[in-house]
């Protein structure tokens, strides 16, 4: 009997059509059987949001042996949802992949992160799975060659069982810009926030309102502690970060019940 090869489903936020899931793809698919269900337009910045009273579209792109490519015009997580209702119903992926992202997902990017969104999805699903970004800037060539072999080893991993993710919990890794030294390297999550995040473009012509666009200045409030992802980028590390679905702040709660 031949053994059935693993699936991997995989999505991401910059699009259906964008050069960073290219490459996921072509790094993945000697390792598994694939199915990409990707947003038709940009969708960064979603977060987990979900589409509520308007008609998701499945289309249907390419259909092969061993790859099946869907669009929709949902949010990232949409795809997710929509893959395992449709077109996973019936094989169970055993990988959630999204990204490569193109820009950072590192620090409190990750509460904003649509390509993070559909990892945590496939997460809440038991699903092990894992968010790649690399963190060139807007406007910037991505070269996204660097962290691929990252991304191999880590697949490898996981589909052979080198690697067990525990219950409800995923990986948001990302690469810096140019060769990485050092390999992956696991991490937390450094604090930060983001700061003057709208500029003002001028008088709505009609209303007379005034309009905004957002912008904002990263701003990372410890970034020379060693062992946190900003940390390890900007010493040209790639960082990997596993993260809980539950967000309950045990100590605290342990904390309150001793009250």
């Amino acid at each position: 009997m031949v053994k059935m090869r693993p699936l991997i489903l995989i999505s991401n936020d910059d699009g259906v059509h964008a050069e960073g899931l290219a490459c996921l793809l072509k790094t993945v698919s000697p390792l598994a059987d694939v199915v990409v269900l990707a947003p038709d337009t940009q969708q960064s910045g979603k977060s987990s949001a979900v589409t509520s009273g308007v008609d998701i579209e499945l289309r249907c792109l390419r259909k092969e042996a061993g790859l099946e490519v869907y669009a929709s015009n949902g949010t990232p997580v949409d795809c997710v949802k929509l893959a395992f209702y449709t077109v996973c119903r019936d094989r169970r992926p055993d990988l959630v992949l999204a990204g490569i992202n193109k820009g950072t997902n590192s620090s409190i990017n990750v509460i904003y992160s649509g390509t993070m969104g559909a990892v945590i999805e496939g997460c809440i699903n038991g699903i092990p799975s894992v968010g790649f970004s690399l963190c060139v800037n807007p406007g910037e060539p991505a070269d996204y060659s660097y962290g691929l072999p990252i991304v191999r080893k880590l697949v490898v991993e996981l589909l052979d069982g080198a690697l067990n993710l525990p219950t409800g919990v995923c990986l948001n890794v990302n690469f810096p810009v140019g060769p990485i030294e050092g390999g992956l390297q696991w991490c937390t999550q450094a604090v930060s926030k983001w700061t003057k995040e709208f500029d003002y473009v001028g008088v709505n012509k009609t209303t007379d309102n005034p309009l905004y666009t957002l912008g904002g200045e990263f701003v990372c409030m410890e970034p020379d502690r060693e062992g946190t992802d900003e940390y390890v980028l900007a010493h040209h590390g790639a960082s990997c970060v596993p993260l809980k679905i539950d967000m309950t702040d045990m100590h605290f709660l342990s904390a309150m019940k001793r009250k």
